[in-house]
C-alpha cells in the first residue's frame, strides 16, 4: 500500500504507467526519484529501446554519483550521462541531482537483465532465525510484514519492515548525544513489533530491534488502560500480563512530515484469559503509537489529556462455539484516498474484514470513538453484526456505527488496501476501455487458517470503503469451512497467490517452495516499483517461516498480477516478444516455459487432517509443468501446447508488455500427484517482465496473469517462467544438479 508516499497521489496506475514512471517520460513534477536501466547484455540480435535506458528530467544540477555499493564515484558520468535534460544509464548505481527549488532527487540505474541479488537461502534452520546474518538477510522468523521507505543523506532509499513481535524482547544499541555534544553508546531492551532495515533496495535485510522501550512497559501497558482491558479482575491467569503479544502492525509517515504513526494490535497472552458465563474469551485491541524516527524503542502511545492511551478498536471473542458474527480487533492497515482522506482496514475471521475512516490530523478515528468500551458493550455490538451477517448468504457491505463498513465476508484476515491512480484499461486490440484513467483501490485478504490453507485473495473498488469485487463482479467471500478447510465452489474473489512448487527446480536447491503464502503488504516505492511482501513457510512447519518480497504489476484490465519469483531489484520495465523469445530455450521450433495454474477446485496443500497440519507436514498441492509457445509470422502471437504438443490455446502480446491467453477449454492445473485439476479459466490477461528465476537461479523472464473468464465469481492467477538462455557475469547463480 502507499505508506509515506501514498499521500502524494503519485500516478502509478497501469503497467504501462508503471513502466513509464519507473523508466522514462513520466510527469517529472510528480516524482523526484526514477529508475532506469543500462544494457548489461549487449546482443546484436536485440537492442533495448531508449525508453528503458533513459529518462527526461529537465533543469537539474547533478550533485554526485554512487556505485552499486553506495560508494561515491569520482566521475558520476560512469553511472549515467546527462545531456539535453535526459539521463542515460551507463552502469549500476545512483546519480543524485538538485532542482532549481533546492529539492533533491535521484536516478537509480539498474541492469536491464537482473543480476544475482545475493539473497539465496542457506537451505537449513538458519534461514528461519530472526537474528544472525543468514536469517536476518532473508527476513527469517518475520511475520505479517509492513514496509515503509525513507531516504538517507545521499538520496538513497532505505526500507524498513515492521512485523509481528509476539512477547519477545531484544537489545538495541544506539548513540546518545549529551548536552555538551559528547556521544556515548547506550543499550536498551526493546519489545513490541520487530523492525528490519534494508540498505540495498529490499534485497537483503538486517534486524534492528523492537518498537517500544521495555523500561516503560509497566507504565505504558501493564498499569494502563491497555493492561486493564487485556487483564481485568476476571482474569484467571494473573501472570499472563508478561505474555501480551504484539501482532501485525502498519507504519505510515504523518501527513505533516513530523514523524511516524504505528498502528499495531496487542492480544492477551493467555489464549483466552477471560472467563464468563461458562465461556472463555480472548481479548485484543488496535492502538496508535508515534515516534519522530523509526528507531527501535522510540515509539510511545498516543494518549488523551489525562495520559490514557487512545484505542481505535477492541474485541472480546469467545473461544468455544463458532462465532461468525464476531469482529476481531487485529491486523490494522492504512490507506489514503486522492483527497488525503485516511482509512483503516482491519479484522480477522468471524464476520470478515472492515474499514473505518480516520482523521489525518490526529491519526485517530474520525468519528471520535477512541475511548475504551466494556466487554458487555462489545457483546451487544457483536449481536448487531451477527444479524447483518446472517441476513443472507449474499449479505456483504453492511455498516455498523462502531465497526465501520464490512468489505469482505467470513474466514479471512489481514486486509491490505492499495491505491493506484490513472489506471490504463485496454483490450488486447489496443482499444481504450471505459474507466481508463481512473483511480482504483485494491484489497487483499488471507483466506483460511494460517497453518491450514492460507492463500491471498481480493478484489478492486473505485472507493477505499468498497465494495471490492473480483474481475467479473464476485464479492470477497470465503465459503470454505472446517479444519482442515474444505474448499467450497461458492468462494468468491480473485486468487492472487497460493501454495505451489516449481517441479523443475533441483531438489538440492535451497530455494523455498511457496507454502501457505499470506498476510501480505502492498507497497509502491518512490521510483514506482510496486511490491507485495508476504509470509511463506518451510513445508508448512508453523515455526519455520520467512517474509518474501515480490514485485507486482497491473495487467491491461487493471488487475493485480504478482511476480512468482522473489524480488531481486529488477526494473518493472516491459518486455517485448522479440526480447522474450531471443533468450528462451527452444524445443524444436517452439519455446519452453514452466507454468503454474492456481485453482479453487482443491486445497492448496495436501493436508487431509488437523494432525498433519499441527505436525507441520503441509506441502503444496499446485505443481508446475512444462508448456510450449510457438510464434506466428507476426511474431507477437502464436499457440500454446503441452510439452507433448497437445494443443491448449493461443497467446498474443500487445501494448507495453501485456499478454493474453485464450484456451480452447478450461485450463487444467496439476496437483502434487500430477493429476489434472480444473482452474475454471479459459481467458487470462497478464504481463511479461524480467525476473531472477527462482526455479533456475538465473536471470530471465516471467509471465504473470489473472484469469478473466466470463460468468465466474472467482478468478485464478497463472504464472510462467521462461527456460532462460541468458548467461554472463552475475546473470547465473549456483546451478544445482541432482544425482540420478
Amino acid at each position: 500500500m502507499r505508506k509515506m508516499h501514498k499521500i502524494l497521489a503519485l500516478a502509478l496506475g497501469s503497467v504501462m504507467g508503471l513502466a513509464a514512471f519507473a523508466a522514462c517520460g513520466s510527469d517529472e513534477s510528480a516524482n523526484q526519484n526514477y529508475k532506469i536501466c543500462y544494457d548489461n547484455l549487449p546482443n546484436d540480435s536485440y537492442t533495448l529501446d531508449s525508453s528503458i535506458t533513459s529518462v527526461e528530467v529537465n533543469g537539474v544540477d547533478v550533485v554526485a554519483g554512487y556505485d552499486a555499493n553506495g560508494r561515491e564515484v569520482e566521475n558520476w558520468e560512469t553511472i549515467a550521462t546527462y545531456e539535453g535534460g535526459t539521463f542515460t544509464g551507463v552502469s549500476a548505481g545512483r546519480v543524485t541531482y538538485r532542482r532549481s527549488d533546492g529539492t533533491l532527487g535521484s536516478v537509480e540505474v539498474v541492469p536491464a537483465y537482473v543480476t544475482d541479488p545475493g539473497n539465496e537461502y542457506a537451505g537449513n534452520a538458519t534461514d528461519f532465525l530472526e537474528s544472525g546474518t543468514q536469517g536476518e538477510s532473508v527476513l527469517g522468523h518475520t511475520h505479517d510484514p509492513s514496509i515503509i521507505e525513507t531516504q538517507n543523506w545521499k538520496g538513497e532509499p532505505v526500507y524498513y519492515v515492521f512485523s509481528t513481535g509476539w512477547a519477545d524482547q531484544s537489545e538495541y544499541t544506539t548513540t546518545v548525544t549529551a548536552e555538551d555534544g559528547t556521544t556515548s553508546q547506550q543499550t536498551i531492551t526493546t519489545y513490541g513489533n520487530a523492525i528490519h532495515v534494508s540498505y540495498d533496495g529490499m534485497k537483503t535485510w538486517e534486524f534492528l530491534g523492537r518498537t517500544f522501550n521495555a523500561a516503560n512497559r509497566n507504565a505504558e501497558v501493564v498499569n494502563s488502560s491497555i493492561g486493564t482491558w487485556l487483564y481485568d479482575t476476571l482474569v484467571t491467569d494473573t501472570t499472563a500480563t508478561a505474555l501480551a503479544s504484539w501482532w501485525a502492525p502498519d507504519v505510515v509517515e504523518k501527513p505533516d512530515g513530523s514523524g511516524y504513526w504505528l498502528y499495531t494490535c496487542v492480544v492477551d497472552g493467555g489464549n483466552g484469559v477471560l472467563e464468563e458465563d461458562g465461556l472463555n474469551y480472548s481479548r485484543a485491541c488496535i492502538l496508535l503509537y508515534e515516534s519522530e524516527t523509526l528507531e527501535p524503542g522510540s515509539f510511545t502511545p498516543v494518549c488523551d489529556e489525562n495520559g490514557i492511551p487512545y484505542v481505535l478498536m477492541q474485541s472480546s471473542l469467545n473461544n468455544g462455539p463458532s462465532d461468525p458474527g464476531s469482529v476481531n480487533a487485529i491486523d490494522p492497515q492504512i490507506i489514503y484516498d486522492t483527497e488525503g482522506g485516511m482509512y483503516m482496514a482491519y479484522g480477522s475471521f468471524g464476520s470478515g474484514n472492515y474499514v473505518i475512516e480516520l482523521d489525518p490530523e490526529t491519526g485517530l478515528r474520525a468519528d471520535g470513538q477512541n475511548s475504551w468500551v466494556t466487554h458487555d458493550d462489545l457483546r451487544t455490538r457483536r449481536s448487531e453484526v451477527a444479524a447483518s451477517y446472517n441476513a443472507s448468504e449474499d449479505a456483504i457491505g453492511w455498516e455498523n456505527a462502531y465497526y465501520g463498513k464490512n468489505i469482505s465476508k467470513a474466514a479471512m484476515e489481514a486486509p491490505v488496501l492499495a491505491r493506484h491512480d490513472d489506471v490504463v484499461l485496454m483490450d488486447e486490440d489496443g482499444n481504450e476501455l471505459e474507466g481508463s484513467g481512473s483511480t482504483f483501490y485494491y484489497s487483499m485478504h488471507s483466506y483460511d487458517g494460517l497453518s491450514d490453507n492460507y492463500q491471498m485473495w481480493g478484489g478492486r473498488s473505485t472507493t477505499p470503503m468498497g465494495l471490492y469485487t473480483s474481475t467479473q463482479g464476485g464479492m470477497i467471500y470465503n465459503a470454505n469451512t472446517g479444519y482442515p478447510a474444505a474448499v467450497s465452489q461458492n468462494t468468491q474473489g480473485n486468487k492472487y497467490m497460493g501454495s505451489f512448487i516449481w517441479t523443475n527446480k533441483a531438489e538440492s536447491s535451497p530455494e523455498l517452495n511457496a507454502i501457505l503464502p499470506g498476510h501480505n503488504d502492498l507497497f509502491t516505492t518512490s521510483d514506482g516499483t510496486s511490491v507485495a511482501a508476504y509470509i511463506t513457510r518451510q513445508s508448512g512447519a508453523s515455526g519455520n517461516f520467512t517474509s518474501q518480497i515480490h514485485q507486482y504489476y497491473l495487467n491491461s484490465y487493471g488487475d493485480i498480477v504478482i511476480n512468482p519469483n522473489r524480488y531481486a531489484g529488477e526494473s518493472s520495465r516491459a518486455v517485448t516478444a522479440d526480447e522474450l523469445f531471443t533468450y528462451t530455450e527452444k524445443s524444436g521450433e517452439a519455446f519452453k516455459f514452466e507454468m503454474i495454474a492456481l485453482t479453487n477446485s482443491i486445497r492448496d496443500n495436501n493436508a487431509a487432517s488437523g494432525d498433519v497440519i499441527d505436525a507441520g507436514q503441509v506441502t503444496a498441492n499446485n505443481n508446475s509443468r512444462t508448456v510450449l509457445l510457438t510464434r506466428n509470422a507476426d511474431g507477437v502471437s502464436g499457440n500454446i501446447t503441452e510439452a507433448d504438443g497437445t494443443a491448449l490455446g493461443t497467446w498474443k502480446m500487445y501494448g507495453n508488455g501485456y499478454i493474453a491467453f485464450h484456451f480452447t477449454s478450461t485450463l487444467k492445473g496439476r496437483d502434487s500427484s500430477n493429476n489434472a485439476v480444473d482452474t475454471g479459466e479459459t481467458t487470462y490477461y497478464g504481463v511479461v517482465r524480467t525476473a531472477w528465476l527462482n526455479d533456475q537461479n538465473k536471470s530471465g523472464f516471467t509471465i504473470t496473469c489473472m484469469g478473466r473468464t466470463e460468468d465466474s465469481n472467482t478468478s485464478m492467477a497463472m504464472f510462467m517462467n521462461n527456460y532462460s538462455t541468458i548467461s554472463g557475469d552475475g546473470l547465473v547463480g549456483t546451478q544445482y544438479t541432482d544425482a540420478d
